[in-house]
């Protein structure tokens, strides 16, 4: 009896420990994603600025970029004979960045799994590019903000995406078979997926590395999507 009395108060003491942790995490992440940064780039040209997007469901956000520009055609890396429901008239292009397995098998909020959940919060794991093609330009919400940039941070941006994707013979690598839908696909990503390095921190730190302004750390969509309301 005294060694199965041990063995609760370990557990109930490792229980505490776990908790505090978390805790001080989730305090320190929600103070920290209110610190911004990048707030003294300067005015962005109207001559040859481009505009991106940024969205969020609530839980997840994304970055959304126009198809073509001078800069670069996305349809050259992501090669729309992949997506059976878009075409060449389709403007912009959202890419996403996140835990395979919960891309793999949550297509849905419903479809969700307790263990799947638990997995990507806590075991870091290989991840996935989601990349979706759309039809026209977003109408701004407080869940799509535009986000006005210059071709310097575009490039940046586009640079910091590609880098994202694993690669083999100069091709992203496409995950057949996985898409959602028509118009989306799923791709090989490089980095592992944990908390707090989840989606949304990908997201705002792409933001960072474009020199946009962003949250120090953001592993919240909030913490993404307030430095633009």
């Amino acid at each position: 009896m005294a060694a199965i009395s041990t063995t609760k108060q370990l557990l109930w003491r490792i229980l505490q420990a776990f908790g505090i942790t978390m805790l001080i995490t989730f305090v320190a992440a929600f103070i920290l994603s209110f610190i911004p940064v990048n707030t003294g780039a300067a005015p962005t040209p109207a001559t040859d600025s481009i505009q991106i997007y940024i969205t969020s469901n609530g839980v997840h956000t994304d970055l959304i970029l126009p198809v073509k520009t001078p800069y670069i055609d996305w349809r050259d890396k992501i090669n729309l004979q992949h997506f059976t429901g878009a075409d060449s008239t389709f403007t912009h292009i959202g890419f996403g960045w996140g835990d395979r397995q919960f891309y793999m098998q949550t297509p849905q909020w419903s479809d969700l799994k307790l263990e799947v959940a638990l997995d990507a919060i806590f075991i870091p794991s290989a991840s996935a590019m989601h990349v979706e093609y759309i039809q026209r330009p977003l109408k701004p919400t407080k869940h799509q903000r535009p986000i006005t940039v210059t071709p310097e941070q575009y490039q940046q941006l586009v640079k910091y995406i590609s880098e994202s994707f694993q690669v083999k013979n100069n091709h992203f690598i496409l995950i057949p078979c996985k898409g959602y839908n028509t118009t989306d696909n799923f791709y090989e990503a490089n980095e592992k997926f944990y908390f707090p390095k989840n989606c949304n921190y990908w997201v705002n730190k792409g933001l960072k590395a474009a020199g946009l302004k962003a949250a120090f750390f953001a592993p919240f969509p909030y913490a993404v999507m307030h430095h633009y309301r």
